[in-house]
């Protein structure tokens, strides 16, 4: 990344963090990175690109520390409720992530702009991994294939895309269900 582009993403970093998507224009990052407002445009055409290379950086930067603290070996159901209840315990306090949660727009932004983002990432990465220890260990049900069980895991993705959708007050609870119910089928 050249310096001045790095110093608009720290500078649109920051503030999103600090103020969220709305409240932080596009010359409130200018002047933070210390440029003018037209050299933002020579590397983002949008506020919204911006947010979505910041969004997509603090997304798998929380990932990777919450996988860096769990204990991959450790009873499925537990390994998988953990790494999710903490990413749902890290995005509740960062501006960045609740965009996703709570701006409808934002959201299908990111969903559209990302389609591989999901199997490029630390956690999908880290399911694969999962399964395979899980196969390995026989942990696997019976006539249970690796590839059903991401196939399973995938649906999770699709929910969590839509989850706007669902009408319900507690989705994280809902989710949590959901996690139980698949661990139930994949899992002896």
């Amino acid at each position: 990344m050249e310096e001045k582009q790095q110093r608009l993403f720290t500078a649109a970093r920051d503030l999103f963090l600090a103020n969220g998507f709305k409240a932080t224009s596009i010359a409130d990052i200018a002047a933070r990175a210390n440029v003018a407002v037209g050299t933002f445009y020579n590397f983002y055409d949008a506020k919204s690109t911006i947010f979505l290379a910041v969004y997509n950086a603090e997304n798998e930067r929380v990932k990777a520390a919450i996988l860096a603290q769990t204990d991959l070996d450790a009873d499925p159901a537990t390994v998988l409720r953990t790494v999710i209840q903490q990413i749902f315990a890290q995005s509740a306090d960062n501006l960045v992530l609740q965009e996703w949660f709570h701006n409808p727009k934002l959201n299908a932004q990111i969903a559209q702009a990302n389609q591989n983002a999901v199997t490029d990432s630390v956690v999908y990465a880290t399911l694969l991994n999962l399964i395979d220890r899980w196969q390995a260990r026989g942990l696997l049900a019976d006539g249970m294939t690796p590839k059903r069980a991401v196939n399973l895991f995938n649906a999770l993705v699709v929910v969590d895309f839509h989850q706007n959708e669902l009408q319900s007050a507690d989705y994280f609870q809902v989710l949590n269900d959901l996690i139980v119910g698949i661990l139930k089928v994949v899992l002896k």
